[in-house]
């Protein structure tokens, strides 16, 4: 049984517009022709794949299945798609790139590398599990992340490329600074600044606390990196964080940088795209030099 790839790509869009009519308008097609397609799909699937309403239409379990393979086939194809104009036009002139808050200080030497010239580089900070989903949606060409551990959209990869320790920071004055390593109960009389609720960085910090049983005197939820740093530098109270978030601040003696006595503090920092063999040569230019 040989199912026709077409089928897959207007089902997909059918889909994700929730309605024919917009799908054929999208694909500029004649209605008639999705319904013939989604028939034909059927057919060969053997169940419905979806209900029509008032609103539009909703998947059936069996649509739903289908969706994910449907998904990859269309990520596919545009990919290919693009990679031949590519090749055509020599250059990919434009990358979509998503960046972790975590990461975004690897965004200052990417502006630096390509302020000038081609390509144009477009940079998007998120929260890693919105960035892998934009990423197989197709909406960015690539992602930096921070523990890219959850189940990957099909076709997408994960390469880690890095990988940096949370520390306790801490203002220049507090008692630990100058201590090596601090354990995780030297905590219990802290105040605990923390970034927003989706930060990779503060679920690794709470799950370290959860399993040593401690928990901080005081929390205060700032909503943002920017404001756990300013928050460190007035002395208002400590934070679990990568170094690299606060170098120039460390560096200029505004905040310290303690080690934490506790395991699995190591977060790890992964590229999500296809495959690199389907990447624009482009794209991959521009991931081998934020990955250096």
């Amino acid at each position: 049984m040989r199912i026709n790839p077409e089928y897959l790509v207007t089902f997909n869009v059918v889909a994700e517009l929730g309605s024919v009519s917009k799908a054929a308008e999208y694909l500029n097609l004649s209605q008639p022709a999705v319904s013939g397609q989604l028939r034909a799909l059927h057919t060969l699937i053997g169940e419905p794949l979806y209900i029509r309403h008032a609103r539009g239409i909703t998947l059936t379990p069996a649509g739903f299945d289908l969706l994910p393979h449907a998904q990859t086939l269309a990520r596919t194809m545009k990919r290919v798609s693009e990679l031949a104009h590519d090749k055509r036009h020599r250059l990919k002139t434009q990358v979509q790139l998503g960046v972790s808050w975590t990461l975004a200080p690897r965004a200052v030497h990417l502006a630096a590398a390509f302020q000038r010239g081609t390509p144009t580089v477009t940079i998007q900070a998120a929260h890693t599990p919105e960035l892998i989903a934009r990423v197989g949606r197709g909406e960015l060409d690539a992602a930096l992340t921070v523990d890219a551990s959850q189940v990957l959209p099909e076709g997408l990869e994960a390469r880690r490329f890095s990988s940096e320790d949370l520390r306790l920071i801490v203002p220049p004055g507090h008692v630990l600074n100058g201590q090596g390593y601090a354990p995780l109960h030297a905590l219990a009389g802290e105040v605990l600044l923390l970034p927003m609720v989706e930060s990779s960085v503060r679920k690794r910090a709470a799950k370290l606390l959860d399993h040593a049983g401690v928990s901080p005197w005081a929390q205060l939820e700032l909503g943002s990196f920017l404001a756990v740093k300013d928050a460190l530098v007035r002395g208002v109270g400590v934070a679990i964080l990568p170094r690299s978030l606060v170098d120039a601040e460390v560096d200029h003696g505004l905040l310290a940088s303690v080690g934490l006595e506790s395991p699995e503090v190591t977060l790890g920092y992964h590229a999500v795209s296809a495959p690199l063999a389907l990447l624009p040569t482009t794209v991959r230019e521009v991931l081998d030099q934020l990955t250096r």
